[in-house]
């Protein structure tokens, strides 16, 4: 136990820092640093293999960079290009009452905006767009965080190319094994979203919730099959925006796609298309090496923002600050992510992972519960899936191994649970209250950190619960 208490010195480090508020990246070096000190006097043994083994992850570490990078960069060019806009304001009109409205931002709208760009910006989406629709500040913050229920592929997945990676699997497989337990994250939003509308209260809107979130996951789980990976989350959220459409129109609701929204449409368009089309060639024509790399999500992501900035006509004039800007929040986000992927890293190659696996493994039935509760702790306090598996997956791993299930499947309900928890992390909240009217609003319907924070949370632990339970039922 004592070794195990020495291996988990960097992760509880970690947590304290953030948990008091120190910066991401600074808490990570931190972490990093007594991992080092740790690897350089108790875990002695795996020093000679440590500084390959780093190497050997800097293609990883690169392509997940990139991919943020991407990811913001479209995100920030959508929204002032006013593409954003227009899409927000064409679903505007097609929504119906509130249950279906709800239902179409917490299921469509937000998971395909975060799936495709990442970092909260499907709560820029969400929130005003229920907003507008009617819903009071406090209760258009709740159901856009909701909309969050497909973090695992938000920014096409870089949070399952870090766990597959720390344990010796593929981004296709930790997508696939993350898929099935989600389905309890995108079925549970559904039913809380509806239970916090009067109109929802009733056996017909909880179905309707039911019926909602299975769509989302069965779109993710038949791309995560037949497909792949990366565009599993947006292609899941495009479904069910079509399947609620397709409802609004069968009951006399004229849905119709003007040019200007196709013209909005094309960058995510040239995105999907572009996955799927070098996914397929891949396949087909057995490409490795570097030829296996025309079906990464950062090559497309950076390509499709190209486009995306000639395509929306932005001048040179707004496209100089708008490059600053996004170099800021790389920085701001891409930094610590690395920063905790080589914490991960550096636990793995010295072998810190494997005395904590064994201590969690000593517990028996119990790691089983307290799986999803440690991946969800992390991704509360990282704000990101991609940094909760980075310090957690591989400890997770030892677990499953020592416990005698399998290590995807385990991984996978910790990723769900990770990706699940960021949804109540304080960034996320307080963009999500940020977006929220303030003007003209009766104090009990303003969106607070405090309350929208206490709100999610509730449905976060209940949804957590059930993941433990579905570990118990299906692991043991």
């Amino acid at each position: 136990m004592m070794l195990a208490a020495l291996a988990s010195l960097p992760l509880v480090v970690v947590s304290v820092l953030l948990a008091v508020r120190v910066s991401a990246l600074r808490a990570a070096l931190a972490g990093i640093l007594i991992a080092l000190g740790l690897v350089a006097t108790v875990f002695r043994d795996r020093t000679d293999d440590l500084l390959p083994g780093l190497v050997s992850w800097l293609p990883t570490a690169v392509e997940v960079v990139v991919i943020i990078g991407g990811g913001i960069a479209l995100a920030r060019v959508m929204i002032v290009s006013g593409a954003q806009d227009v899409l927000a304001r064409w679903l505007g009109r097609m929504t119906g009452g509130a249950v279906t409205t709800a239902l179409l931002v917490v299921h469509g709208v937000t998971p395909f905006a975060e799936s495709v760009t990442g970092f909260g910006v499907g709560v820029l989406v969400g929130v005003p767009l229920l907003a507008a629709a009617g819903f009071s500040p406090h209760r258009a913050a709740v159901l856009g965080l909701l909309g969050l229920c497909a973090v695992p592929w938000g920014a096409l997945g870089p949070g399952n190319i870090v766990a597959a990676r720390l344990i010796g699997s593929t981004p296709e497989a930790v997508g696939l094994a993350t898929a099935w337990p989600n389905v309890v994250v995108t079925v549970g939003v559904g039913v809380a979203a509806v239970l916090m509308i009067p109109q929802g209260r009733t056996v017909r809107a909880v179905v309707a919730a039911v019926a909602s979130g299975l769509v989302l996951a069965t779109g993710i789980l038949l791309s995560s099959l037949l497909i792949g990976m990366a565009p599993s989350g947006a292609l899941g959220g495009l479904l069910a925006v079509a399947v609620h459409l397709a409802w609004r129109r069968l009951h006399g609701a004229p849905v119709t796609l003007p040019r200007e929204v196709c013209r909005a449409l094309a960058p995510y368009a040239v995105l999907l298309v572009g996955i799927l089309a070098s996914t397929l060639a891949v396949t087909r024509l057995d490409l490795t090496g570097p030829w296996s790399a025309v079906s990464s999500p950062a090559l497309w992501l950076v390509l499709t923002c190209v486009f995306a900035v000639r395509w929306l006509g932005l001048d040179a004039g707004t496209t100089r600050p708008l490059l600053g800007e996004v170099a800021h929040l790389w920085r701001q986000t891409a930094l610590p992510t690395a920063a905790f992927l080589g914490l991960g890293v550096l636990m793995v190659l010295g072998g810190l992972t494997v005395p904590i696996g064994d201590a969690i493994e000593a517990s028996g039935p119990v790691a089983l519960v307290v799986g999803p509760a440690v991946g969800a702790f992390g991704g509360f306090v990282t704000g990101s899936g991609a940094g909760s598996n980075s310090m957690f997956a591989a400890a997770q791993a030892a677990v499953a191994e020592g416990i005698g299930v399998s290590q995807l499947a385990f991984v996978g309900v910790q990723n769900a649970a990770a990706g699940m928890l960021t949804m109540a992390s304080p960034a996320r909240v307080l963009l999500a209250v940020r977006c929220a009217p303030t003007t003209g609003v009766a104090p009990q319907d303003r969106a607070t950190l405090p309350r929208v924070t206490r709100s999610v949370l509730v449905v976060d632990v209940v949804l957590v619960a059930a993941l433990a339970a579905w570990n118990l039922a299906l692991l043991r």
